[in-house]
C-alpha cells in the first residue's frame, strides 16, 4: 500500500515483474508532475495504481505545483504521499506544510471515497487534528504510513478510524512491534516504502520482505494477520476504486 515505483531503475520492468508475481502496488509520488508522468507510463499494468502526491519535505521547493494537485485530485481515488514533516531540517516550512495539507484534505472531502497515504514525522497531533476537523476518515480511507508517534496519538488515530501500513523496519524494531500489538488487526495494511527500507530494488527482494512481514505479523498478533490484511485491502480497493 506504499512504495515508490518511480525510484526503481526501470519502473515499467519492475511493475511487470510484480505483475508476474501477483503483487499489487500502490505507487506513491512525491510531486504532481511525477504523478502525471508515472500514471501515463504505468497505465498498462493492472496491478499498479498511482497516487497523487506532494511530499511535505518538498512543499517549500515545489509549492507552485499545488495548482496541479487541485487539477488532478478530482480525477483519482488515490492520494499520497502527503502529510506533515516537522523534523529539524524541514521545520522551517511548517506553516506552509500545514496550509498545503489542509488544502489537500479539503479537496479530498469535495470528491471523497479516496485512499490517502499520509506521512507524519513529529507532527501527529497536527495531522490528526486536521483529519478530524475535515471529518476525513469518515469519508476516505486515511492510512498512516509507517506510524512512529506516541501511544496517546495512536489511540486517537484508532478512534478516528485510521488505518496503518506496516513495514519491515517496524517489524524489526521493539518500538514498532509494540505499536503493531496495539493496532486492531482489521486496521493493518502492508507497505514496503521501497526502495527506502532494506534497500529493496527488485521484485524478488520485495516478495521476500513482504513474506517476512506477514510471518512476523502472525506472531505479533497471535492470529492469521495475512487473511485479515488481505480482506481489508480488498475491501478498501473495492469501495474506493
Amino acid at each position: 500500500m506504499h512504495c515508490h515505483v518511480d525510484l526503481m531503475d526501470n519502473m515499467e520492468e519492475f511493475s511487470n515483474e510484480a505483475l508476474q508475481e501477483k503483487i499489487n502496488l500502490l505507487a506513491m509520488t512525491t510531486t504532481p508532475k511525477a504523478f502525471e508522468i508515472e500514471q501515463k507510463k504505468l497505465e498498462a499494468y493492472p496491478n499498479v495504481r498511482v497516487s497523487l502526491g506532494l511530499h511535505p519535505q518538498l512543499v517549500l521547493d515545489r509549492y507552485e505545483e499545488v495548482a496541479l494537485v487541485e487539477e488532478f485530485i478530482h480525477t483519482t481515488k488515490f492520494v499520497g504521499e502527503i502529510g506533515l514533516d516537522f523534523n529539524k531540517q524541514f521545520n522551517s516550512s511548517k506553516d506552509r506544510q500545514i496550509m498545503v495539507f489542509k488544502q489537500i484534505i479539503e479537496w479530498c472531502q469535495q470528491s471523497p471515497k479516496k485512499i490517502l497515504s499520509i506521512h507524519s514525522v513529529r507532527a501527529y497531533k497536527d495531522v490528526l487534528t486536521i483529519l478530524e476537523k475535515y471529518n476525513c476518515p469518515n469519508d476516505n480511507a486515511c492510512i498512516l504510513h509507517w506510524y512512529s508517534g506516541s501511544p496517546k496519538q495512536l489511540d486517537r488515530a484508532i478512534e478516528l478510524g485510521c488505518f496503518f501500513s506496516i513495514n519491515d523496519y517496524m517489524i524489526n524494531s521493539p518500538n514498532g512491534r509494540s505499536i503493531i500489538q496495539k493496532i486492531p488487526c482489521e486496521r493493518l495494511l502492508l507497505e514496503s516504502d521501497a526502495p527506502f527500507i532494506s534497500n529493496v530494488t527488485t521484485v524478488g527482494q520485495l516478495k521476500r520482505m513482504l513474506n517476512h512481514c506477514i510471518s512476523e505479523l502472525n506472531i505479533i498478533k497471535g492470529e492469521d494477520a495475512s487473511l485479515m490484511i488481505t480482506e481489508t485491502s480488498h475491501r478498501l480497493l473495492k469501495n474506493f476504486r
